[in-house]
């Protein structure tokens, strides 16, 4: 068990959604958790016989709920698209916000930060998309008539907002920049140093302070290895896909292919 309070109290919550399934035998499902909390939950559920996926509303989604689910259905399945198994029953829907000033230059901080100035817990809120034309806002269903009648400006700016099924989401993956680089293995704090041009030991205090993903789990091991399609999440700092292992230098460094996300 973590020692942190708040670390307690969230699998105790998530323990209390377990029980509910397995008692009502109907899915159900968490607040919003972010990396960090989502690995904790993993980490705690894993090795157990707890049917369970995480689900954010698309799939390179970053901010997701646990949704544990009853034996009826396929948990596979729910891994690769929960929405998709009966989606009006979807417990996410999107918000899209649209002002209606055409110069409005609005970015994430602001739309979140008129959703917080509304009462509502960050929790009940997942991923923000902004783009041009406003932002598609992923949020639980149950707050979606108070935010459809509330949420109408952001700072000076008013609002057309609708609520939609979360497959319309506008997502476009971000860019991404191929490099090659060589490191001396492939150590998680080796290559987070290559890949993000610091120290080693910078890297092994981030590792410690909990701050690198490894495919959407936390890792807290400097010497964990990594291979081929892994990605790499230092938070602060940014994503990198290893999109390829290649040969050794004279020397005997690794060869990394790298996509970094820009």
């Amino acid at each position: 068990m973590p020692d942190n309070k708040d670390d307690k109290l969230l699998l105790a919550s998530l323990e209390d959604k377990l029980r509910q399934c397995e008692n009502k035998y109907y899915p159900t499902n968490s607040d919003f958790l972010d990396m960090s909390q989502q690995s904790l939950a993993d980490n705690n559920f894993r090795m157990r016989t707890a049917n369970y996926c995480f689900w954010g509303g698309y799939a390179a989604a970053e901010r997701k709920v646990m949704v544990f689910l009853p034996d009826y259905i396929d948990a596979r399945a729910a891994r690769n698209d929960y929405g998709a198994i009966d989606p009006e029953a979807d417990p996410l829907v999107l918000l899209r916000a649209v002002p209606t000033a055409k110069d409005a230059a609005l970015t994430h901080r602001d739309y979140l930060g008129a959703l917080m100035g509304l009462g509502v817990k960050r929790a009940k809120i997942g991923d923000i998309i902004v783009d041009k034309a406003g932002a598609d806002i992923i949020i639980l269903r149950d707050i979606a008539d108070y935010l459809l009648l509330n949420y109408l400006k952001v700072g000076r700016y008013t609002l057309h907002t609708e609520i939609l099924p979360v497959r319309e989401v506008r997502y476009t993956a971000p860019v991404t920049q191929e490099k090659q680089i060589n490191v001396a293995s492939l150590r998680l704090d080796t290559v987070a140093a290559g890949v993000f041009g610091c120290s080693r030991s910078k890297a092994v205090a981030a590792v410690a302070a909990g701050g690198l993903f490894v495919n959407g789990r936390q890792i807290t091991k400097p010497d964990h290895m990594l291979a081929d399609g892994d990605t790499l999440v230092w938070r602060g700092k940014g994503r990198v896909d290893i999109a390829e292992i290649g040969g050794t230098t004279q020397k005997g460094r690794v060869w990394l292919t790298i996509n970094r996300y820009i």
